[in-house]
């Protein structure tokens, strides 16, 4: 299939990475995107190898048993999951060997946030209590007695509420406009006090009541220095390490044996 500097990329390396990566076997291009990862993957490899970089067999048992424990079971059989853990790892170290986290200098940083300021935009919010039920019938109930003011909202949210809110008066976090889950987006129609009708989401029937609408703004750049940073340093980083790759792979032997990746393109 593929040898790099003397290593063997099978195809079952091929249709595990096209798996991973969730593309199409049979494409040509899906070939070409699961081979190069490949090869990047086994440069590095390589170099974490002639650097002495490893992992004791403990520090995998340990990434292992919270895998299983703090996820739902994985689809990989577990010699395949301490492969793949071993090599996240060891690419992981060596990269951060051959390209460490520049220093980045503040007046980049603002020059950064000048010239992208719109990208940190936060977009204006809801500030609403919900109550939310399971049943119509109930909502309705609710309702009733919202428009006939014989209890607070916040009292019934208390009451009756499903919500973890609920608990707060149906207080919720704020809502922001375009990451609203399904039903929420009535709230950006409705005027400040204002009682919504019974809406239908995944979660149940919600009554909805808006205390407020927060406008969109920039934050200053004091608020997102450090995330500009590290931005910055993650861009820079990964331009080095592809720089890298590009000397690796001049330097590195690599054979192609296309009538093999032929056979797997008939096979997918």
């Amino acid at each position: 299939m593929v040898r790099v500097s003397g290593e063997t990329i099978t195809l079952q390396d091929v249709r595990s990475k096209l798996d991973e990566l969730s593309l199409e076997g049979g494409s040509s291009k899906a070939l070409q995107v699961a081979l190069e990862d490949l090869i990047k993957e086994r440069l590095l490899l390589q170099k974490a190898h002639e650097m002495g970089i490893t992992i004791s067999d403990s520090a995998l048992d340990l990434m292992v048993d919270e895998i299983k424990k703090d996820r739902s079971p994985s689809p990989l059989p577990s010699k395949e999951l301490r492969n793949k853990l071993k090599t996240i790892w060891l690419i992981g170290k060596v990269s951060a060997r051959l390209c460490p986290p520049p220093t980045i200098k503040e007046i980049e940083a603002i020059k950064y946030y000048r010239r992208h300021r719109k990208r940190f935009r936060i977009p204006k919010a809801a500030i609403a209590r919900q109550i939310v039920v399971a049943t119509r019938q109930e909502a309705e109930e609710i309702l009733k007695k919202l428009k006939s003011k014989k209890a607070s909202f916040a009292q019934l949210a208390r009451q009756h509420s499903l919500g973890p809110e609920g608990e707060r008066g149906g207080l919720l976090e704020p809502i922001y406009k375009g990451e609203e889950p399904p039903g929420f987006q009535v709230l950006f129609s409705m005027k400040k006090g204002k009682i919504s009708p019974i809406i239908r989401s995944p979660y149940g029937f919600h009554i909805f009541k808006l205390e407020a609408i927060k406008r969109g703004k920039i934050p200053p750049f004091s608020r997102v220095k450090s995330l500009i940073i590290e931005r910055l340093q993650e861009e820079k980083q990964k331009e080095c390490l592809e720089r890298w790759l590009a000397e690796a792979r001049k330097e590195a032997q690599i054979e192609i044996y296309k009538e093999k990746l032929m056979l797997l393109e008939e096979k997918t």
